[in-house]
């Protein structure tokens, strides 16, 4: 019997497909025709007075008319379907159940009659149950669950990674042509067993299943479109999340709105359900396919822009680890490395800087600006705004500024300057132009840098932090520069040349390489010396380092504290090297930071950010240089840095007359006043930026008052 319902329900499908063919065929053929004979007999235009008293008649004539014709219309219809229904043999009973032909049977016939309508019966009660339940038959569960999985793991594992990719282009090592591949490959096949495990589900189970993956795939894409509005910045500080509890509340319940109302209706209208899903999954595959591609080619140009390979000029770590055996001038950035922080140290951790034997350090400092896109630049190119100066212009021809970078040259130094924040197109001719380490990638180990799998381990996180609702966000919070770490494929040290891996500011690697290497002795130049600009990610957030410069998932360590520990110690290691090459007391050394502490805000700092500024000079006795670390409170500036590292070089008082006070000629109680420029921004983009004077003790706010300075900040173009 249940073969018998099989065949009779496969025959019937067959059947009813066959004719639903042949009534769409016979409607759109009917339709011509009643189209070419209204359009043959279509009325000249023709004009004439009819009479109100008997136009109620001729309304009913006309009305009469319509019936009749319409009448005569349908049996039109009917006869031609009928007669096209016998032309292609098919039967307009079929997947009917229908009475036979009466006829007279014996006591057997009228048994084999009932047992075969019975098996009838039974197998049109499965199809109407079937129908009801949305049942699907194994080719379209296939063709269902593979559009419902593409379309999810499209909208979060595609386009999420490659829109974030697209939109960091200038910050990231790689671009969307690197990662499109692995990450449309991955999606794939991610697709491809998620819609094998959804096939293998049958009748209730799958419509449910079903519809909580497209279900999910549609609350990815209203969370990243309309529910991540005032996302905090990837940049590493701290997020205070109880902040965002109503936009978790409101994302949270969009969620459970969705996916509940996609479950009920897969129990309750599956069919019509399903439809909706295809659509929509459809619709918005194509939308967010668009909206991927036209990003591609401002993508790709700004990352070619910002340090793209095709220009081939980065900053490389050719030259990172050797000085001079003559003299040296080392300058230790240490980001957001706050005088605050190192007094706290200082108090409770004095031994953290007791290798720093022979140093001062400078406790009334004063920066110049902030953050460190500005910060960085200021210490190697020394100019600062002038009021009325537009501010992009000032940016954007800094490097035309190259003064200082000119005259360690023509002092006779070799300088290397490890740091990404010159890799950008208006700054990168001039770091090329005066350092060894601006170049194009070359030597062992160019090739096959991006690290496939730790990619899209890094890119899935980013896009779950993005397209999940706000509650899940703290899981998955992510640091821009984790991207550049994550993405790059880890080197044997032995088998690669310094000069074609890219600098980047990830104190652990700088650490373990300066283990493993050590520093060198390096005269081939025939320089007088080496000046070398090391830019270290320090006390800047998030806080992965513990004090031995090791990675910490402990939540105690992570903080500030144990991670400028971290970068003391790297310091350390560093002045170690130098001792043990006998070349300390001939180098002049420098500890700073870009910035002191500072977050993104939209009102004044309202705290002291005092960079830490620590000086050791060239030329000391071993006696001189075995010293501990002394303390001034002598006013100093960042720009003094500049100024005591030429004078250590040795030029002349004319070329120093340009630049501030050396560092080691300012004294404490001298009344000078100095300046710092704050950025203020609306969390998004800088909006402009003040300037402060300071006079006294920089580390008491109420010795900071704005100038009146400010200049706005127009939206940056690359």
């Amino acid at each position: 019997m249940r073969k018998t319902a099989t065949l009779l329900a496969k025959t019937t499908a067959s059947a009813a497909a066959h004719k639903t063919r042949a009534l769409l065929v016979h409607a759109a053929l009917y339709v011509v025709a009643l189209t070419l004979v209204w359009w043959a007999l279509l009325p000249a235009t023709a004009q004439a007075y009819v009479d109100p008293s008997v136009m109620t008649y001729t309304i009913q004539a006309l009305a009469a008319v319509v019936v009749a014709l319409s009448a005569v219309l349908g049996v039109a219809f009917r006869r031609s379907r009928k007669v096209l229904f016998r032309l292609l043999k098919i039967d307009e009973n079929a997947n009917k159940i229908v009475e036979g032909k009466v006829h007279k049977v014996d006591i057997k016939g009228a048994e084999a009659a009932n047992a075969q309508m019975k098996e009838i019966l039974a197998a049109e009660a499965i199809r109407l149950k079937e129908q009801k339940e949305g049942t699907l038959k194994p080719k379209g569960r296939v063709g269902v669950a593979f559009l419902v999985s593409f379309f999810t793991v499209f909208t979060i594992l595609v386009v999420a990674p490659l829109e974030l990719v697209a939109s960091n282009a200038r910050d990231l090592s790689f671009n969307l042509n690197d990662v499109a591949g692995p990450v449309i490959i991955a999606g794939l096949i991610i697709t491809i067993i998620l819609t094998v495990f959804l096939s293998l589900l049958r009748k209730r189970a799958f419509n449910v299943a079903v519809a909580f993956i497209g279900a999910i795939g549609v609350a990815s894409y209203v969370q990243a479109v309309f529910l991540n509005g005032g996302m905090p910045l990837a940049d590493g500080h701290a997020v205070i999340w109880s902040d965002f509890t109503t936009q978790m509340i409101v994302s949270g319940l969009i969620w459970l709105a969705i996916i509940a109302a996609a479950v009920v209706f897969s129990l309750l209208k599956a069919r019509q359900l399903r439809t909706g899903l295809l659509v929509t999954a459809t619709a918005l595959i194509i939308v967010q396919t668009v909206g991927v591609a036209s990003l591609w080619g401002p993508a790709i140009a700004a990352s070619i822009d910002a340090h793209a390979e095709h220009q081939q000029v980065i900053a490389t770590r050719e030259g990172l680890y050797s000085v001079s055996s003559k003299k040296n001038v080392v300058v230790f950035v240490l980001d957001t490395t706050d005088t605050a922080f190192v007094q706290k140290l200082y108090d409770e951790y004095p031994e953290t800087f007791a290798p720093l034997t022979g140093f001062t350090w400078y406790r009334n400092s004063v920066g110049s600006m902030i953050p460190t896109r500005y910060g960085v630049p200021s210490l190697l190119f020394g100019s600062r705004p002038q009021p009325g100066e537009n501010f992009n212009d000032f940016v954007y021809n800094w490097a035309q500024s190259d003064q200082y970078l000119k005259d360690i040259q023509n002092a006779g130094y070799q300088a290397g300057l490890y740091t990404d924040q010159l890799n950008y197109s208006h700054y990168r001719d001039t770091a090329q132009k005066y350092s060894i380490n601006y170049h194009e990638p070359r030597g062992r180990g160019i090739d096959n840098q991006l690290d496939v799998l730790g990619a899209l381990r890094i890119l899935y996180k980013t896009a779950f932090c993005r397209d999940m609702p706000w509650v899940f966000k703290p899981r998955f919070w992510y640091y821009t520069e984790d991207l550049n770490m994550r993405m790059r494929r880890p080197v044997n040290m032995d088998e690669v040349d310094l000069s074609s891996q890219p600098f980047t500011e990830d104190d652990l690697k700088y650490y373990q390489e300066l283990q493993h290497y050590g520093l060198s002795i390096d005269d081939s130049a025939g320089q007088k010396g080496s000046f070398r600009f090391i830019h270290l990610f320090g006390s800047h957030p998030p806080y992965t380092l513990d004090r031995n410069v090791e990675p910490t998932s402990d939540p105690s360590k992570q903080n500030v504290e144990e991670q400028t520990i971290g970068a003391y110690r790297i310091v350390a290691q560093y002045i170690a090297e130098l001792k043990r090459l006998g070349v300390y007391e001939n180098t002049s050394f420098i500890i700073t930071a870009d910035h002191g502490d500072w977050y993104l805000t939209n009102t004044d700092i309202q705290q002291p950010s005092a960079p830490v500024i620590m000086y050791k000079p060239a030329g000391q006795t071993a006696e001189e240089a075995a010293q501990p670390m002394q303390i001034s409170d002598a006013p100093v500036w960042h720009y003094d840095i500049l100024a005591q590292t030429l004078k250590d070089m040795g030029v002349d008082q004319q070329t120093l007359s340009n630049y501030t006070t050396p560092l080691d000629e300012s004294y404490e109680g001298e009344n000078r006043p100095r300046y710092y420029i704050e950025t203020i921004s609306n969390g998004k983009q800088d909006i402009f930026v003040r300037e402060f004077v300071i006079n006294g003790d920089a580390n008491d706010m109420k010795n900071w008052s704005l100038t009146g300075n400010e200049w706005p900040v127009e939206p940056w173009h690359d």
